[in-house]
């Protein structure tokens, strides 16, 4: 063999090292084409069946066996760290990745098997979203702009403290002025920073009156109770009340 030929035979061998080992997979999307053709794709895919999938499956049911249980699977790529904060959601803490997400594909941003707040009914009971009064965010199915959908530092997976998230919309309240405005111009009562009577454990705060999410009552009132007086004695036990 003259020095050309050897040196085209040396390239050719590197040529071939260098192919992505999955190339030598059967061309699995001949015959499950639908794993990529949702508007959004996972990126996974396109690096290769093998990078997840394990084994000739041919027989096989349900589905080929995965390299890795989820979600340690899904950790080889995606930052563990951000999914173990001080506040799990339920289904992360308990590896249900595909519960929300498509693995392969989705018609849905972010590979999402349904929308918000559809997705978020599917475990969380509609009836207490839907009531006479709803809150803007959840009327307009914005969950995730309170809430992390997998973990947070912050109590019931909160994307800020309580205060600071109502205060991004409600800047004006942040006083407490709003909570006397029928009995005094110039008195303010607590909305952070102090125990909350009712709620042993919990601070005082803007949830302590008002339901985030929906009440049957008028501003969100989180008491159930017809007199608006019987707000106040959730904490006021000794106060009068008027007739």
């Amino acid at each position: 063999m003259n020095r050309s030929a050897a040196f085209l035979a040396m390239l050719f061998a590197l040529f071939l090292a260098t192919l992505p080992l999955f190339a030598a997979e059967p061309a699995c999307l001949d015959c499950h084409p639908d794993k990529k053709e949702g508007k959004t794709v996972h990126p996974a895919i396109e690096m290769g069946c093998s990078s997840c999938h394990v084994g000739n499956h041919q027989g096989e049911k349900p589905s080929p066996k995965l390299t890795a249980a989820v979600p340690d699977l899904c950790f080889t790529c995606h930052d563990k760290a951000a999914f173990e904060k001080k506040s799990v959601h339920t289904p992360v803490a308990g590896g249900m990745c595909t519960s929300c997400h498509n693995p392969h594909s989705s018609k849905n941003a972010k590979l999402l098997t349904a929308l918000p707040p559809d997705l978020c009914f599917t475990c969380h009971d509609k009836s207490m979203f839907t009531k006479k009064t709803v809150h803007p965010p959840v009327k307009d199915g914005q969950c995730t702009y309170c809430h992390s959908p997998h973990a947070s530092d912050h109590p019931s997976v909160l994307t800020q403290p309580l205060a600071d998230l109502c205060a991004t919309c409600h800047d004006q309240q942040t006083s407490g002025r709003h909570v006397m405005a029928a009995f005094s111009a110039s008195d303010t009562h607590p909305v952070k920073g102090k125990p909350d009577p009712s709620r042993s454990g919990r601070e005082l705060s803007c949830t302590s009156c008002h339901n985030p999410h929906a009440s049957e009552r008028k501003k969100l009132f989180a008491s159930e109770e017809k007199s608006p007086g019987n707000l106040c004695l959730l904490c006021h036990k000794k106060i009068m009340v008027r007739p």
